[in-house]
C-alpha cells in the first residue's frame, strides 16, 4: 500500500505514520512532500492507494503563502486532467475547516472527506486509520480475485517477415511453433528480469491490418490469458514529433475509419465517429516511469546496436489506427 501526504507541517505526521507501519504500511511506502508541485510531481508518475493532501498549501516548498487554491487547482486537475495518475482515495486535511469552507466543498463535491487536525485529540487519526482499513480490505478482496494467468507477456506481430522474424531473434529460449486451434500456431519462450522467469509466446497475423490483428489477440486471449498483451509493427507517426525506431504508446486508441458517409452540400464527405478508448493507468504509469529513465533506454538501445547519440524515446499520447495504409497528408491532418 502506498500513502502520499502533502502538508507543509509534516512534523505533525510522526504518529499517524508509526500508526502506518503497526498496520503493517511499510515507511518506504509514504511519501511526504511540503508543497503542491512536489505533490504534483510524484502524482505524474507513481501510483498511490490514499493521498492526504493539507487543504492550505504553499505553491513551492520554497514559498510561504499557503492558499486553498494550490490544493483545489491539484484536486481539479486529478478530477478531470490525464496528466496525474488519480489514487485510489483522497483525504483533505485542515487545522480550522471555519476557514476553508470554499475549498472544502470542492472536495466533498468530489465525494472525498475533509478531517479536521488537532493537537490534542486523536481522532483525526482514527479517521485516517480507518480510511487505510477500508483500503487495505478491498486490495485483499482484489488479490484474492486475481485473474488466473497462463502466460505473462503475448506478443502479437503484424507480419511474419520482417517483425516475427527480428522478435525470434532475442535470446528468449524460443521453441518450435505449437498450434493453439487448428489455424494459429505460437512460438513459446521464457526470460529471467532480476529474478523474475518471464513466460513469452509470440505469433503473427495472417495479413495487415485491424481486423486480422483483433481476431489473433482475441484467440490468444481466450486460450492462453496473458497477463499483457503487446504488438510489434509499424505505424506511421506525424513528421515532427517522433522519428524512426521510436516507441509509441498509445493512450488514447481509436478507429479513424468509425462514422458514416454523408453527403453535404452535393459532395460526399466521410464524418468520424471517433470511440476513444484510453490505456489502463497502471500500465500507463509504468510506462510513464520507464520512458524517463532515459540512462535505461540508452543501455537497451546500445545493447541492440543501436547508437547512443540517437536514443529513441517512449512518447505517449494518442493513436489512431484502421484498416487502410494512409499515404495521404490531407486525411492525417484530418485525424490530427
Amino acid at each position: 500500500m502506498k500513502i502520499l501526504i502533502s502538508d507543509d507541517q509534516l512534523t505533525r505526521y510522526q504518529r499517524l505514520i508509526e500508526r502506518f507501519e503497526e498496520m503493517g504500511v511499510r515507511r518506504d511506502d509514504i511519501d511526504l512532500v511540503p508543497s503542491a508541485n512536489d505533490a504534483r510531481r510524484l502524482l505524474a508518475s507513481r501510483t498511490y492507494d490514499l493521498l492526504i493532501l493539507d487543504i492550505l498549501l504553499p505553491l513551492r516548498a520554497e514559498e510561504s503563502d499557503c492558499l486553498s487554491t494550490n490544493s483545489v487547482d491539484l484536486l481539479l486537475e486529478l478530477s478531470e486532467g490525464d496528466s496525474l495518475i488519480r489514487p485510489m482515495h483522497i483525504v483533505g486535511i485542515t487545522g480550522d475547516k471555519s476557514i476553508v469552507a470554499d475549498a472544502e466543498s470542492s472536495f466533498t463535491d468530489s465525494t472525498w472527506i475533509v478531517i479536521e487536525y488537532s493537537a490534542i485529540s486523536d481522532e483525526w487519526m482514527q479517521n485516517i486509520e480507518n480510511c487505510v482499513t477500508y483500503i487495505q480490505a478491498k486490495k485483499r478482496a482484489t488479490n484474492q480475485a486475481a485473474p488466473d494467468f497462463g502466460v505473462d507477456l503475448a506478443v502479437i506481430c503484424a507480419l511474419e517477415s520482417p517483425e516475427l522474424e527480428e522478435l525470434l531473434k532475442l535470446d528468449w529460449n524460443w521453441s518450435t511453433s505449437e498450434p493453439i486451434d487448428d489455424m494459429t500456431f505460437v512460438y513459446r519462450g521464457w526470460l529471467f528480469c532480476g529474478d523474475c522467469k518471464i513466460n513469452v509466446v509470440a505469433a503473427c497475423a495472417e495479413r495487415m491490418g485491424m481486423v486480422s490483428s483483433a481476431l489473433l489477440s482475441a484467440k490468444i486471449i481466450s486460450i492462453l490469458r496473458p497477463k499483457l498483451l503487446a504488438m510489434c509493427g509499424i505505424c506511421a507517426g506525424v513528421e515532427g514529433k517522433v522519428k524512426q525506431g521510436e516507441v509509441l504508446f498509445a493512450d488514447p486508441a481509436w478507429d479513424f475509419q468509425a462514422g458514416k458517409q454523408v453527403l453535404e452540400n452535393g459532395v460526399a464527405e466521410f464524418s468520424m465517429a471517433p470511440h476513444q478508448i484510453a490505456a489502463d493507468p497502471i500500465v500507463r504509469s509504468h510506462t510513464q516511469q520507464i520512458a524517463t529513465e532515459t540512462d535505461d533506454l540508452a543501455s537497451i538501445f546500445t545493447e541492440f546496436g543501436g547508437d547512443a547519440v540517437a536514443v529513441p524515446r517512449i512518447h505517449i499520447g494518442p493513436v489512431a489506427t484502421g484498416s487502410a495504409v494512409l499515404a495521404d497528408g490531407e486525411i492525417v491532418r484530418r485525424i490530427e
